[in-house]
């Protein structure tokens, strides 16, 4: 295709120079009768003119000819280099205990003998292959190692390192035909594999040779929405498995106990799911082990390609309810040697909020309107945006509906009091609505709030409801101020002491998330990022919805912790406590301890860092002091800890709880940390020193959280988009020599070849289209993420919408969503 652009180039210069030349024949054939010119030298002009024009078009012909013959032969020879490997064996165990999964990915490779390849004197000159493949991992997950086991007790073991160094690492051992594999992360969910197999030993065939065994690991966080822990499994590796495909599930709560695991068949299943699995019934056997474990088993041999079995399932236990006072543990012998030690927190006063109820909401729908929105954004969005309505509480929640383009306020309909009646009438409302005009985000947030803030007063609702913002918007701010720390910076100071809580969906690629993500964060509320070409563009929305504002049971929530200042023993109440001199415990790191609000079904997690130091001998407790306006008013709850146990229980059972999360409870804060570091850079992207967020930890610029971030996961030794990637270390037992005996008498080395995705384009040595800088969890989610350049992953891989941290760049072409769960 370069060719044929240079040569229509080529031709259109010509072209050019030719019609010049005709044109200044006819005007001096013109000039008068005593011209110079003969008739019989212009018929020679006008043939020598006729003659170029049939050259220039026989070489455009031969050139498209030539092209369309290397691409044939380059896709030939890609087929005859694209399946030199069988993955024989993948088996996925997964193990959760309380909310973090743990799940390792066993794979086994083998070179395909000579005479099963489709081309015999290719595969006979191949000496380590380098086979590629895309991994679909749920969004969330973070992968911890990698180990690659070849032969003879020759294993490879693996490190995180920063992205550019680990691709310059693999690049060389590749290039010197030693034994490697590295893991990159396309997005938040698909990954890149490369493995470097080695030759088969002299005198003997690939089928004599040791398989190749792969083990990928992965951690990811779960929490709790709706009264139930969703995940998902990776099923399918993407390709052929010519044996024996395993899952194993194993979820135990010592804690609260289990009370369901559902991994029923995905063909029931919304969106994608659905449709793909319309022929694939999965058959997963479920066991309730005992009230505190459950189990579930999958097994299906002889993999096709082209099966129809999803890349992930989704699933979810529900756990019983929590200990009143919650849990908190500090892992204090399992980390004597550390002079930092973890702390995790997770509370959520069930019995105290079935009582109270939920509280009343004046909710505020903005929905973009601009040209932008027109087809099946302003569609999908009536879709959700009625859905979101039909769930408001009659006669408790307020709500109004308000339209934006070149204004902040098109069209508004309400204020009203929730009922069959209003629900009917704003629905019609907004299924009415058409696209005009451009993007006026400053105003459209400014009067929101103004309606928010105003609605107390306009209908009579009840002082208790907490005001609400949903903004939906698909692109930039284009008309009135234009500029995003000035849009942020005069929101902010309109939403006085941030009491509208302000939520943003991002619509597609094009919307400003960066933007967006800094409003929320300033203003109480989140981001998500609402992913496009899945078919669960609705379903994104209203699971969002569902999950963080149906049902709101506290708002304005604050957590701080306190140690006895004189190392008090024996305290066993809040009134004792409280007559006990307090001092606060300082944290080196944590995430945030103040949230806008809880919905019901959900858990409010605080994950943190502690000097040992500060956790004095002779201390008996560790106080929480948490406050919240609940729907019966302020509420104020204090809960000690017992510190003399190895693990933090709660002081209504202070013997019935063992620790929450003990070995793993680094990599959850390292989890949880990273995606608020990156939300912090996707904002300060945008609004510069600006950025300004109620926590002691948001100081900085966007190259600052973004290196914070980098540390922290390469210290807990996980792989995330745009920052690290998985590299095996040499070991000198394990290294392969190019040669092959046949070869070495004959003085030259055998080539290296290519299989699996990259069989068609080689050893990617050049990752620079594979990962931007700057990808991000966004968050899911996730806020900027790497995009998709050509290194694309297949069409076929799946993409996952992020909570947390968005990718910047869209998905795969044919990916399917993923689930709209988020992080603490």
């Amino acid at each position: 295709w370069v060719l044929v652009s240079l040569t229509k180039k080529h031709l259109h210069n010509s072209n050019e120079s030719t019609t010049a030349s005709t044109s200044d024949i006819e005007s001096i054939e013109t000039i008068d009768d005593s011209s110079e010119i003969s008739s019989h030298s212009f018929r020679q002009q006008t043939k020598q003119i006729q003659k170029m024009r049939f050259f220039n078009s026989l070489i455009t012909i031969m050139t498209m000819a030539v092209c369309h013959l290397v691409i044939l032969a380059a896709m030939v020879a890609a087929e005859d280099t694209s399946n030199l490997v069988d993955l024989t064996h993948y088996h996925v165990t997964t193990d959760v205990q309380s909310r973090l999964l743990k799940t390792t990915i066993d794979m086994t490779f083998r070179r395909r003998d000579d005479n099963t390849t489709t081309t015999n004197t290719t595969a006979q000159l191949c000496g380590p292959v380098i086979h590629t493949m895309t991994l679909q991992l749920p969004r969330l997950a973070r992968v911890q190692s990698l180990e690659m086991d070849l032969s003879n007790d020759c294993t490879l073991d693996s490190q995180v390192q920063g992205l550019e160094q680990a691709k310059d690492t693999f690049e060389n051992m590749a290039s010197e035909g030693k034994s490697a594999a590295i893991l990159t992360a396309w997005d938040m969910s698909n990954y890149k594999l490369q493995i470097v197999i080695p030759p088969p030993p002299a005198n003997s065939t690939a089928m004599e040779q040791e398989p190749t065994k792969v083990k990928l690991t992965y951690t990811e966080l779960l929490v709790q929405k709706n009264h139930q822990v969703s995940f998902q499994l990776p099923v399918n590796p993407g390709m052929a498995v010519s044996d024996s495909l395993e899952v194993d599930f194993t979820v135990q709560d010592e804690n609260a106990g289990i009370l369901e695991l559902n991994l029923k068949d995905a063909a029931e299943d919304t969106g994608n799911f659905r449709r793909k699995l319309s022929n694939h019934q999965l058959a997963f056997d479920v066991t309730l082990a005992n009230p505190k474990r459950a189990i579930a088993h999958f097994q299906e041999s002889n993999l096709t390609e082209d099966s129809s079995l999803p890349r992930l399932v989704r699933g979810f236990f529900r756990p019983a309810p929590l200990p009143e006072a919650g849990v908190l543990t500090i892992p204090l012998l399992e980390e004597e040697t550390k002079e930092e030690v973890c702390l995790t927190h997770v509370f959520n006063p069930s019995d105290f909020l079935a009582t109270a109820g939920s509280l009343p909401k004046n909710m505020v729908f903005v929905i973009d309107i601009s040209g932008s929105m027109s087809g099946d954004r302003l569609e999908n969005a009536k879709v959700a945006f009625a859905s979101m309505v039909s769930l408001l509480q009659d006669n408790t929640d307020a709500f109004a509906v308000q339209t934006f383009s070149s204004l902040g306020t098109e069209t508004l309909w309400g204020p009203a009091v929730a009922n069959p009646s209003t629900k009917q009438e704003a629905t019609s409302f907004v299924q009415s609505l058409h696209t005009t005009g451009s993007t006026n985000l400053h105003d459209a947030y400014l009067d929101g709030i103004k309606h928010a803030k105003s609605m107390a007063s306009d209908i009579d609702s009840s002082s208790a409801a907490v005001p609400i913002l949903v903004v939906l918007s698909d692109g930039e701010a284009s008309e009135g101020i234009t500029n995003r720390a000035a849009i942020a910076k005069n929101v902010r100071e309109a939403n006085t002491e941030g009491q509208v809580k302000i939520f943003s969906l991002a619509f597609g690629s094009s919307a400003d998330v960066d933007l967006l993500t800094g409003i929320a964060l300033q203003n109480g509320g989140k981001v998500l990022q609402i992913f496009e070409g899945f078919d669960d563009t609705v379903q994104q929305m209203e699971d969002f919805y569902q999950q963080e504002l149906e049902q709101i049971v506290l708002s304005d929530i604050g957590i701080s912790y306190f140690l006895p200042e004189d190392g008090s023993v024996g305290v066993a109440s809040a009134n004792a406590a409280a007559a006990a001199s307090l001092l606060p415990l300082s944290m080196l790191d944590a995430t945030t301890s103040r949230f806008p609000v809880l919905a019901d079904g959900s858990e409010l997690v605080i994950r943190g860092k502690v000097a040992r130091s500060d956790l004095p001998a002779d201390s008996s407790f560790l106080q929480a002091s948490i406050s919240a306006l609940s729907a019966v008013g302020n509420q104020d709850w204090s809960h000690q800890y017992d510190l003399s146990l190895p693990h933090l229980d709660n002081d209504s059972s202070a013997n019935a709880n063992p620790p929450l999360i003990v070995n793993d409870c680094e990599q959850a804060f390292a989890h949880a940390r990273i995606e608020e570091l990156l939300d912090y850079r996707n904002a300060a992207r945008a609004l510069g020193g600006d950025l300004t967020i109620s926590t002691s930890s948001s100081t900085g610029t966007a190259a600052s959280f973004e290196e914070q971030a980098r540390k922290m996961a390469i210290d807990a030794q996980l792989v995330w988009p745009g920052l690290t990637a998985l590299i095996t270390v040499e070991n000198p037992a394990c290294q392969q020599v190019l040669q092959q005996a046949e070869q070495e008498s004959e003085g030259k080395e055998s080539q290296v070849c290519y299989s699996g995705e990259s069989g068609s384009g080689g050893y990617d040595g050049d990752f620079a289209d594979d990962e931007a800088s700057g990808g991000g969890a966004t968050g899911g989610q996730a806020t900027g993420g790497p995009t998709f350049g050509g290194g694309a992953p297949p069409s076929g891989a799946t993409g996952g919408q992020t909570t947390g941290g968005q990718a910047s760049g869209a998905p795969p072409p044919g990916a399917t969503g993923g689930q709209t769960t988020g992080g603490q």
